[in-house]
């Protein structure tokens, strides 16, 4: 059991600064003291500002996902492509009761009236000339289909999710880092006091 100078246990605030490092400990150098005032701040940083962040990249994503759901919405358009072969369900994996899809060769018509080809996703099993819609630019290329509101909030989810742990990340690459520089003074510090004492000492056992 830790007792104080008069027999008493120490104070819980006095046993969590000595934890910290942060108590008048008359070995701590100065750079201990300043890494565990720099510790601190970073632990305090990251619980302070950890969730607001987080939140505030959540809305970030959301409003940048529903400009980008506008924008496919204003520049695309659905027409109606006819499949050019017969695609089984046998020729890829068979789920039971899942819907199994492939891409398929089909022609569909540019909003110009200039025939396009390529490979379209369809629900298996199709047969040749049956007809799937899909979504094109202006010029009648393929294009993704616009998000929808379940996809945008989605990625607004994982992003509140990462962003504290990319915040930890960093915050802890900082902290690494300056222990980095306190240790290259520490040494230099020992380097010095060794210079001026290894001498006294290797005198005596001369």
């Amino acid at each position: 059991m830790i007792v104080g100078i008069k027999g008493q246990r120490p104070r819980p605030a006095g046993r969590l600064s000595r934890r910290l490092g942060l108590d008048a400990n008359p070995l701590r150098r100065a750079s201990d003291r300043a890494e565990s005032w720099i510790r601190l701040g970073l632990l305090a940083a990251f619980l302070l500002t950890g969730p607001f962040t987080a939140m505030a990249a959540g809305h970030w994503m959301e409003h940048a996902g529903l400009r980008e759901a506008r924008t496919q919405a204003a520049d695309e358009r659905q027409v109606h492509a006819t499949l050019l072969r017969d695609e089984p369900a046998g020729r890829t994996l068979a789920l039971h009761e899942v819907s199994v899809l492939a891409w398929v060769p089909a022609r569909w018509t540019a909003p110009g009236g200039s025939p396009r080809t390529g490979a379209v996703a369809a629900v298996l099993p199709m047969r040749a000339g049956s007809t799937v819609t899909i979504w094109t630019t202006a010029t009648g290329q393929l294009a993704r289909p616009p998000l929808l509101r379940s996809q945008i909030t989605g990625r607004a989810t994982v992003l509140v999710v990462l962003t504290p742990a990319i915040m930890a990340l960093v915050l802890l690459g900082i902290l690494r880092m300056t222990r980095r520089i306190l240790d290259r003074r520490r040494l230099a510090g020992w380097a010095t006091a060794w210079s001026a004492i290894g001498p006294q000492w290797s005198s005596r056992y001369r």
